[in-house]
């Protein structure tokens, strides 16, 4: 594993790449961080993008890892993939990762981002070291719990997908038009829907254009492409949590408005090899936190050098 190298203010890396995979399709990415540290995906959240790697870019650089954040296929730059399930995403990983010459890696996953954790910790678990979840969403085919027609992402739950996959994708399709026309609406209604902690860290972000940009390069791809990625998450995973033989990081804010605590306790009480740290004051938006970042990276580093040194 390479040593953690220390910040400079040279230490910046471009930032839009694009691959082209076995099949054919383009795959877009972002390369943020510490440009020779230990490489680290990001899965994006549902909305997000590629853009996401940059919230953590001054913190990844600063503890030394290189944060990779692709578009999700039909996100962004990223091609379309019509018939896929959630194990494909592990396929557009392991491509990258030998594109770009990493033997290890980790993974994190925010929001719609950890279950693509889960499926890279189950299916590349000889090149992963580490996965991180942050407020995901767990497999329903496991979770027993009364299930939604509509998650407080206001995005469509478990219930709708397994009832009818068409009248999900049109619904979706109506929600992402309809914030494409009116952008100011969408953010309205984000910074209504989140916690107390959450609106703070949403106001300061929106002064920028990043945060704003990120949301609306999602919801201008469409309908179809949104609805396609939800599915592959709402729908049968294709392996079980118990099959994950690879230690799992579990983050879940107590105050989240649109993923259930429980979600993160099922996850942990499935996981063979899980950590949940709950946090009392924190929503949905608390890995924007630098003070969050700071710890994460840090608590990493102490689990990667610790499996190194073993």
């Amino acid at each position: 594993m390479p040593g953690r190298p220390q910040p400079t203010s040279s230490a910046t890396v471009s930032v839009d790449h694009t691959i082209r995979l076995q099949d054919g399709r383009n795959f877009a990415y972002t390369d943020m961080g510490a440009r020779d540290g230990y490489p680290v995906f990001f899965g994006h959240g549902m909305p997000g993008s590629r853009l996401e790697g940059r919230f953590f870019h001054q913190r990844a650089r600063r503890h030394g890892f290189r944060i990779i954040t692709p578009d999700r296929p039909g996100i962004g730059l990223s091609d379309f993939h019509r018939r896929r399930s959630l194990l494909d995403y592990p396929v557009d990983i392991l491509h990258l990762a030998n594109a770009l010459g990493f033997k290890r890696f980790s993974h994190i996953g925010w929001s719609s981002g950890g279950s693509r954790t889960l499926a890279c910790a189950f299916a590349l678990r000889r090149r992963m070291d580490l996965g991180v979840c942050l407020s995901g969403y767990t497999s329903f085919d496991e979770y027993h719990q009364p299930q939604r027609f509509v998650e407080g992402t206001r995005w469509p739950g478990p219930r709708l997908a397994r009832l009818s996959p068409a009248l999900t994708k049109a619904a979706v399709g109506v929600a992402a038009w309809m914030f494409r026309r009116s952008p100011g609406l969408y953010m309205r209604e984000a910074e209504q829907l989140v916690s107390a902690e959450d609106r703070e860290l949403l106001r300061h972000f929106l002064r920028g254009k990043v945060f704003r940009r990120d949301q609306m390069v999602c919801l201008a791809s469409g309908g179809t492409a949104i609805a396609t990625d939800l599915l592959t998450e709402l729908e049968s995973w294709g392996f079980r949590l118990a099959d994950v033989r690879i230690p799992i990081m579990i983050y879940q804010g107590e105050q989240d408005p649109f993923i259930p605590v429980d979600y993160a306790c099922h996850l942990a009480s499935k996981l063979p090899i899980a950590s949940l740290r709950l946090l009392p004051d924190a929503g949905h938006l608390y890995p924007l936190a630098e003070h969050f970042q700071d710890e994460l990276f840090s608590r990493m580093w102490h689990h990667l050098t610790k499996t190194t040194e073993m």
